[in-house]
């Protein structure tokens, strides 16, 4: 049987740290891929001291000859990957008004244009080959406009079509393709004030806010047998904040 080897993207902390530690838990290899290489080095050996299932690796996702070249010393490393969750994000502020024009280009190099090109680059991998599965990283806000954040937004937007265009063309190769698209998820304890937490909270259903488990889980899932027949699919893990806004009757109505 064909080893499980996982690529997970932007894993050098935060969720993807936490889907990399997940995804070994359940038995894959992991390449942790980060900007950073450090980070992704330490997470790497957090998992396995050894290197021989579970290795960091610095990378750009913007730029197509280091994904290309990353992918392919990944296969040598490690071996051919099974799965690729391609998390790597960036999420900054900016006023539309007053948004430069480098923003909006950063945040599509790597949020939309990263998802391309390591999407593309794990299916040559596997062409010929078979089988395999993607999870590509979207997000409520893809759903949900946030102000100051049109630059993100329409990223993660594209990023659910994007699925289901690749969900359709790979099929022929037998991958699936499919995305999660987190809500309100608190990693850190300090991550918000409790201001800005309890107002969030009125607008979820659920009645807490998400943690890295709660995408840890829901990818683990996608990538796994269970969810065989699951396909250009966008899971939205945000506690019930896009079913709607609850409505507050003033009192004695």
């Amino acid at each position: 049987m064909e080893k499980p080897v996982a690529v997970v993207t932007g894993g050098g902390r935060s969720l993807g740290k936490a889907m990399a530690e997940r995804l070994f838990e359940d038995g894959f290899a992991v390449a942790v891929v980060d900007r950073d290489e450090a980070a992704a080095q330490d997470v790497a050996r957090s998992l396995d001291t050894t290197g021989t299932r579970a290795r960091g690796f610095a990378l750009d996702v913007s730029s197509a000859p280091d994904v290309a070249a990353t992918l392919s010393e990944i296969a040598s490393g490690l071996g051919l990957p099974t799965a690729l969750i391609n998390n790597a994000g960036i999420y900054p502020d900016h006023a539309l008004l007053e948004m430069p024009v480098e923003a909006w280009d950063q945040v599509m190099a790597v949020n939309l244009r990263g998802t391309f090109l390591c999407t593309q680059a794990f299916a040559r991998l596997r062409h010929g080959v078979g089988g395999g599965t993607i999870v590509n990283l979207a997000s409520a806000a893809g759903f949900s406009a946030r102000a100051g954040a049109s630059h993100y937004s329409t990223s993660k937007a594209g990023i659910v079509m994007f699925t289901k265009a690749a969900a359709l063309e790979f099929g022929v190769l037998g991958i699936r393709v499919n995305a999660v698209a987190p809500g309100l998820i608190e990693v850190r304890d300090d991550q918000m004030s409790n201001a800005y937490r309890d107002q969030y909270l009125t607008m979820i259903p659920r009645g807490r806010t998400g943690r890295a488990p709660d995408i840890a889980g829901t990818v683990a899932f996608l990538v796994s047998d269970d969810a065989d027949f699951i396909n250009g699919e966008c899971i939205v893990v945000d506690g019930g904040f896009l079913a709607g806004r609850p409505l507050v009757r003033a009192e004695g109505n």
